[in-house]
């Protein structure tokens, strides 16, 4: 195995992840029927998301956190599927690399679940969460 130093690297991460979040138990039903993913236009732009955060390309403009924020207001977030988000993606890089811009790619997925669990918070739309209101 090795490192993620390629656009092709990155496209066979992103296609090998995102294939197994369709089909996953948890996660394929989020993303396939509530989300409706057009999977054809999503993953070229997943792909320039990585690519601009372990190539340092410059490609991705948009704001990634938008989409999420709106598919939680559709749909009760639940912290497992977070988890399971980022055990997916772990198990993909796992079993297709290996080296420091793979453990950059799993540090990068951490710190972006944790900003978007806060702002799905913020949302208020978090089962499984108490928040105390502020009197």
């Amino acid at each position: 195995m090795k490192d993620i130093t390629t656009s092709d690297d990155i496209r066979l991460l992103v296609e090998t992840f995102y294939g197994r979040v369709q089909k996953d138990d948890v996660l394929g039903p989020i993303f396939n029927d509530i989300a409706q993913v057009d999977w054809e236009y999503h993953l070229p732009i997943m792909i320039t998301f990585w690519e601009s955060l372990l190539l340092k390309s410059r490609g991705y403009r948009r704001n990634a956190l938008q989409p999420h924020l709106e598919v939680f207001q559709k749909v009760d977030f639940h912290p497992e599927q977070m988890e399971r988000w980022l055990k997916l993606f772990d198990q993909t890089l796992d079993d297709c690399f290996i080296g420091d811009n793979a453990e950059k790619a799993k540090s990068w997925a951490r710190g972006i679940a944790r900003n978007l669990q806060k702002h799905i918070v913020m949302q208020g739309n978090i089962v499984g969460l108490q928040i105390q209101e502020r009197e």
